[in-house]
């Protein structure tokens, strides 16, 4: 009896080590199989809004001639801007100066087949092109497509970088998007470098900026934090709507690392990879994707 009992007492020790590792590995199989990519896709659509947010105001104030020295001729309006309710908030060029953009509330296309909606008011302390000047985005009833857009938006013009490219760093604040299955936060700290482009004064389509430096925070629609950083700049052609090159290192909370690749061959579409060991997801911004202008 004694011998029986020792060989059940070993048998279950044995069962019970062979669960605890097979528990081990599944875990680990579970882990390393992660498909979670809702992190990545709302920090991707966070970022694609609040560029297209500063692109519109940079389009805007390098057509004026009272937030731009040069003899740039002011492009017409937007033809989805609200005529009456769209300007500066004097004729004159004494600073602070408010620029109120409003789409308005109808569903009329833009000029890039974007749909905008409600209100980015920016005050600018001294001229676009200065070393210095501040420009605060703030958004009123706000929309892009389908999500609502809450934060603020503070750009500072560095001036020249040691390359000789205009510099501007992003700092954005209380950012939320809501929307379709969508509530999350954002908040980032960001370096965009004018790359080139600014040489063709009337031409706003052949500008490319790239973000050089970025680091981005937030908390997803169901809850969980993320940060991400950029590791390889971000491509923002303005003949595109999305990013269009660069990587980042995401950590997301209870989740192993991953990276996010917009691709190196400058193709324009709204779709980046996020990779995590060896598994490759593609990720789709859920945003109408539009034809490049």
């Amino acid at each position: 009896m004694p011998v029986q009992r020792s060989i059940s007492t070993a048998f279950s020790l044995l069962l019970m080590i062979s669960l605890m590792l097979l528990g081990t590995a599944c875990n680990k199989s579970d882990r390393d199989e992660d498909r979670e990519v809702l992190s990545a896709e709302e920090n991707a659509l966070a970022h694609h809004i609040y560029d297209d947010a500063f692109r519109q105001v940079h389009r805007f104030a390098m057509g004026d001639t009272l937030l731009n020295d040069t003899n740039i001729t002011q492009q017409s309006l937007d033809q989805c801007f609200d005529r009456r309710n769209t300007g500066l908030s004097d004729t004159a060029a004494i600073f602070p100066l408010t620029l109120k953009m409003d789409w308005g509330e109808d569903t009329t296309r833009c000029f890039d087949n974007e749909v905008r909606y409600g209100v980015i008011r920016t005050v600018f302390t001294g001229k676009y092109l200065n070393k210095g000047s501040v420009y605060t985005l703030n958004f009123e009833g706000y929309r892009k497509d389908i999500y609502d857009v809450e934060g603020t938006l503070t750009i500072t013009n560095l001036g020249l970088n040691s390359q000789g490219k205009r510099a501007y760093s992003f700092v954005l604040e209380d950012g939320r998007i809501t929307g379709r299955n969508k509530d999350f936060t954002y908040s980032g700290t960001f370096v965009y470098v004018w790359a080139s482009g600014s040489s063709t004064e009337t031409d706003f389509t052949d500008d490319i900026f790239e973000v050089t430096e970025g680091f981005s925070t937030g908390k997803n629609t169901r809850g969980g934090v993320f940060t991400n950083e950029i590791t390889a700049p971000y491509v923002a052609d303005f003949n595109c709507a999305h990013f269009i090159a660069g990587r980042s290192y995401m950590e997301v909370e209870n989740l192993v690392p991953r990276t996010n690749n917009y691709g190196d061959d400058n193709f324009c579409d709204n779709v980046l990879i996020s990779r995590r060991f060896n598994t490759y997801i593609d990720v789709e911004i859920p945003i109408m994707q539009r034809a490049a202008f």
